[in-house]
Formats: structure tokens, C-alpha cells, sequence
């Protein structure tokens, strides 16, 4: 679903590109604005439909995958020894446990999967066009800025482990 999403923004931008060429032109037109502007609404149309599929689709499995998990953990915390585990775990710690775990999964994890699901399928579509269109200096360019998102990425992922840690303390 989000390569045909994906595949119609492709589209639209084609059709944006095609119709301001046939307006600049010398040739005559024989199709009106309306014509043009019809066919871009539908395009627009039916890639809003499947981007609110998607993100249904996202929400309903991330409410599933929450109810999952806390079904597991409960069943987990109330089959656990009493003499061992209640002793050892403070109740409050073991409440920010269930909620933070939760929360986590509620908000962040739908947002993460879309988001892992959409921006390489993105990109290549982006670098796709651009070899279409004919600009040879995209592969040489998208080399150095993988590089450079590779080394951002490592740097952002100690200091974030870092900083989540000092959280989990406070």
C-alpha cells in the first residue's frame, strides 16, 4: 500500500511537470485547465484515501500490539511468586513500568513503523525520478549523504542511550 502511495505522489508530480509543460508550450492545446486539474484532483484524491488507510491500518495494529502486551505483562506479574518478586519490587516502580512500557508502545511505535515503512520506499522513489529525469550527479551526491546520515546516526544513538539513561534515573 505505501509503494502504490508512494507511486501516485510519484505520479502527481509527473502530472504537475507535464501539465506546466503543455501550458508553456507553443503547440496548441486542446485540453482545457479543467481537464488538467481534474485529473491532479483525482490523483490527490486517491493518494489522501490510501494515506488514511495507512495510518488506520497502523493505528489498529499499534492498538493491538498494546492490548497484546498488556494482557502478557499482567498475566506475567500475576503468575509471578509472591515471596519473591512483590518483595523485591517496589509497587511504584512496577506501575511506571507497565505505564512507560505502554506508552511507549501507544505513541511511539505506530509513528516509528510508518515512518520505517515510508522513507526508504521515499527515497527511492525520489532517486528513481531523478534518474529518469536524467541528472547524473544524484548517485555521486546520495553516496556522500548516506555517509554522512550513517555517522550522524551512530553519533545520535550514543548520546541518545546516554540521555534515556539519565532519564530512567530521575
Amino acid at each position: 500500500m505505501i509503494i502504490l502511495w508512494i507511486g501516485l505522489k510519484t505520479c502527481a508530480d509527473f502530472w504537475l511537470a507535464y501539465w506546466s509543460k503543455m501550458i508553456s508550450s507553443i503547440h496548441t492545446n486542446t485540453n482545457s485547465n479543467s481537464y488538467y486539474f481534474i485529473i491532479y484532483i483525482a490523483i490527490s484524491i486517491a493518494s489522501a484515501l490510501l494515506v488514511l488507510f495507512r495510518i488506520l491500518g497502523i493505528t489498529l495494529k499499534g492498538i493491538d500490539l498494546s492490548r497484546r502486551l498488556h494482557n502478557e505483562m499482567f498475566q506475567r506479574i500475576i503468575r509471578a511468586p509472591i515471596n519473591l518478586f512483590f518483595d523485591r519490587v517496589p509497587l511504584g516502580r512496577l506501575i511506571n513500568r507497565f505505564t512507560s512500557d505502554l506508552d511507549l508502545v501507544d505513541c511511539a511505535t505506530p509513528f516509528g513503523v510508518g515512518g520505517i515503512l515510508y522513507y526508504p520506499i521515499h527515497l527511492l522513489s525520489k532517486l528513481i525520478m531523478c534518474a529518469m529525469i536524467g541528472t547524473n550527479l544524484v548517485l555521486p551526491l546520495m553516496f556522500v549523504f548516506i555517509g554522512i546520515s550513517f555517522r550522524i546516526q551512530r553519533r545520535y544513538s550514543k548520546l541518545y542511550k546516554e540521555v534515556y539513561s539519565l532519564s530512567n534515573y530521575t
